[in-house]
This record gives structure tokens, sequence and C-alpha cells, in this order.
């Protein structure tokens, strides 16, 4: 159902999910839709759902990513997946903007039940 995880990533149980929202000082409020924390050696999960009728796009994907960075310096993790849902699917040159970085997609409609 999800494309370019880690090889060694394994879904765990996780001690918290929630949509996340911080106000770093001197930054604008930044949020992401999903925040999994993950307890012992397990990957915290951040990632982003768009349910919509339009595809994905490059500069989402880079905006995404600039966010889950800070998510991950805020939250002091270093051991994260980070994953896109997209109901309509991805442009290329967003699909390879995750491959470069090492991002997981998913354009699989179970992935919201």
């Amino acid at each position: 159902m999800m494309k370019n995880p880690p090889d060694d990533f394994r879904f765990v149980e996780y001690s918290t999910l929630w949509s996340y929202t911080a106000s770093p000082a001197h930054k604008k409020n930044l949020q992401v839709d999903v925040f999994a924390q993950a307890g012992d050696d397990g990957y915290c999960l951040i990632g982003e759902v768009k349910n919509r009728k339009k595809k994905f796009t490059l500069t989402e994907a880079k905006a995404f990513f600039a966010k889950a960075s800070e998510v991950k310096k805020l939250e002091n993790i270093s051991k994260t997946l980070l994953f896109v849902f997209s109901a309509s699917g991805f442009y290329k040159t967003a699909i390879d903007f995750f491959v470069a970085n090492s991002m997981a997609w998913s354009a699989d409609k179970r992935f919201l039940e």
C-alpha cells in the first residue's frame, strides 16, 4: 500500500498518534496531518494526507519535507519515515523528489480506512 519505505520499516505500536501543530519562535506556524511517536527503535511517522481531486505537486512535496524536517528537530527524533498520501496520485516530479529524499508515498485509497 505504501511505496518506498525503508527496507527495515515495520509498523509498531505507537505511543501517540495525532495531527501536529507547533508555533516555533521566529517561524511561521507549522502543521502536519500525521505524527506518530514510536517507542524504542521504531520509526516515527510524519505524514501528509490529501484527499482531493488534484495530484500532489513537487512544490507541495518540498513544502511538506521542510515542515517535517522542522518537526523532527522540534521533537528531537532521528528515525523517521516521512510519507504522503494523495487520493489523486502524484506528478512524476513529486515522486522523483520522494525517492531522492527517502520518503514514502501512497495513492491507495485503502490508506484512509
